[in-house]
């Protein structure tokens, strides 16, 4: 149970020993004024009902304190925070995002943002992210107080962040989660982690917030070993085609049990349409940060056999579509 619940519970559970304390003063009252007691026992028993209910109300204004300061600190961890100025309708997660331009909405989503790191870096290496809304998904606690921190620093005022605290999913459900691991955090399908997560069907999500063909989307994801099974589903149901730009964290390349479906993924990558340019690792964009320099300088590689998978994320872009016109007339020449 939610520690904040359970002080709710607690505070409820006073005020009702306090009730019940003024219901046995009142009960006894009666019983010693009947047997002619109340005279010899007044006294004692209004000593004894001082104490007790002392005792009652120092318990009272404990959890009291307590339980403002834990809704408080639970309040930062649990729900949806908007770093400045979005309007989020809390009912069905869905959000109202911002029109830089007259016509196109701009939108950046970070899966498993960990520190914040990668969406700061996306914000210094685009020229144009200013005119993006940026949403991020951390569902580890202690990641997303970090991540939040960093992102509420008085030179990112001037953007639309939302950080959102579920654990990308195929379903809406609650699911075993590995907490307190850094950036290695991660569903645990073995269901070892005594931790349960609330979880979005992100796919479902997607195709709510993407209403309009007036979109440019580029996502980013790391979810260490869960985004084969990610990306199967959004394969299936078509939501997968709704970015322009993907930014993919392959994780368990030499797991062999996973490596087919993994392979299935990425050439559905081809047949959809996006081309892999590159790839880069994020120490190098770390590096390029630290010293304020450009994407141009950030290393890039072709061949992700000569590199470590961990922290290594493949770029792929949606290839323009030929309108059919000009087909036919490249055809006829």
């Amino acid at each position: 149970m939610n520690l904040r619940y359970f002080n709710r519970y607690f505070l409820y559970i006073n005020i009702l020993g306090e009730i019940n304390s003024e219901l046995f003063y009142q009960i006894t009252t009666r019983i010693y004024s009947n047997f002619n007691l109340y005279k010899k026992k007044k006294r004692r028993y209004r000593y004894y009902r001082i104490c007790l209910t002392c005792i009652f109300l120092f318990i009272f204004i404990v959890n009291l304190i307590y339980l403002f300061s834990t809704t408080k600190y639970y309040s930062d961890q649990f729900e949806i925070y908007s770093v400045y100025n979005s309007t989020i309708l809390l009912s069905d997660d869905n959000i109202v995002l911002n029109i830089y331009n007259q016509s196109i909405y701009h939108i950046y989503i970070d899966i498993g943002c960990f520190n914040g790191e990668t969406i700061e870096h996306f914000i210094h290496f685009n020229p144009n992210s200013s005119i993006y809304n940026i949403i991020t998904f951390e569902p580890d606690p202690v990641n997303y107080y970090i991540c939040k921190k960093r992102l509420t620093q008085t030179k990112y005022r001037n953007y639309n962040i939302i950080i959102i605290p579920k654990v990308v999913w195929i379903r809406n459900e609650k699911v075993s989660y590995q907490i307190d691991r850094g950036q290695r955090s991660r569903i645990d399908l073995n269901k070892n982690s005594s931790q349960q997560l609330d979880a979005i069907d992100f796919s479902l999500w997607l195709s709510h917030l993407i209403k309009t063909n007036n979109t440019k989307l580029h996502i980013k994801i790391s979810t260490p070993g869960m985004e084969v099974i990610i990306f199967r589903k959004m394969i299936n149901d078509g939501t997968l085609s709704l970015a322009d730009k993907w930014d993919v964290e392959w994780t368990d390349r030499k797991n062999r049990r996973t490596r087919p479906a993994r392979i299935y993924a990425e050439s559905m990558f081809e047949s959809l349409g996006y081309d892999r340019r590159y790839l880069t690792r994020l120490d190098d964009e770390r590096k390029v940060f630290k010293i304020n320099g450009t994407y141009h300088n950030v290393k890039k590689y072709y061949d992700w056999h000569k590199i470590a998978q961990i922290d290594t994320y493949s770029h792929y872009v949606q290839r323009p579509v030929v309108p059919t016109r000009s087909r036919k007339k490249k055809e006829l020449e």
